[in-house]
């Protein structure tokens, strides 16, 4: 699918984003921006682990990796003066625990079979960078109840994802047949998606973005 033609226009040029999520991209497309997608190679892992180790709250952690992604991303790239950056990552807390993407199906059906039947919460941190040093970020938080489920309601819906199972905390996609894992959703569509993509917009606006007719302001 092609991408859409950019109406929402940067002083700066295409809005970098530090990210290979198809979803994230297509959040920004839809909204108008013209967007670089330039993925950046830390170990989450690793980070998450640290965190733990010092009893780092969940949000804050989230914060620190999306800003790391920027920062391998300034790091990795030369970009244009005065271009804006744009980094996020995504936390799932359960009961004090921080669950990052699955690495397999088995995984992912081990966090599935955990979040069953009880409320968690999601935090979704994005962090702006231009000419190499953070200038903004914003912390989302929302509350998402998963219902009861068999193993065999588990195995079901992870034959029906397939690959997509280890894209995200918590192995779901709401936009998909992740929506009928849940009996309630609190909390910014977008940033359940992987973007605070209102509080995002509106930092822009106050950095010079404007909205034109497709292709409008642009040669």
């Amino acid at each position: 699918m092609s991408a859409a033609i950019p109406f929402a226009i940067l002083p700066s040029g295409p809005l970098v984003l530090a990210s290979a999520s198809a979803t994230r991209r297509g959040l920004l497309e839809r909204a108008g921006f013209d967007v670089i997608c330039l993925p950046a190679s830390i170990d989450e892992h690793a980070i998450r682990a640290a965190a733990v180790a010092e009893d780092m709250p969940a949000g804050e952690t989230a914060v620190i990796l999306a800003e790391m992604k920027g920062q391998a991303v300034c790091r990795s790239h030369e970009l244009v003066p005065g271009q804006l950056l744009l980094a996020a990552d995504q936390i799932l807390e359960l009961d004090g625990d921080m669950l990052g993407k699955p690495a397999s199906r088995d995984e992912a059906a081990d966090q599935l079979a955990r979040l069953a039947g009880r409320e968690h919460r999601l935090l979704t941190a994005a962090v702006m960078f231009r000419d190499g040093a953070r200038i903004w970020h914003h912390l989302a938080t929302n509350s998402l109840h998963v219902r009861a489920m068999t193993e065999t309601e588990i195995d079901t819906y992870l034959d029906v994802i397939g690959e997509a199972a280890l894209w995200s905390p918590g192995s779901y996609q709401i936009e998909g047949a992740g929506m009928h894992l849940f009996s309630r959703i609190e909390g910014c569509h977008y940033s359940i998606l992987g973007l605070p993509l209102v509080e995002i917009t509106g930092f822009l606006r106050a950095h010079g973005l404007s909205v034109a007719p497709s292709g409008g302001g642009r040669e």
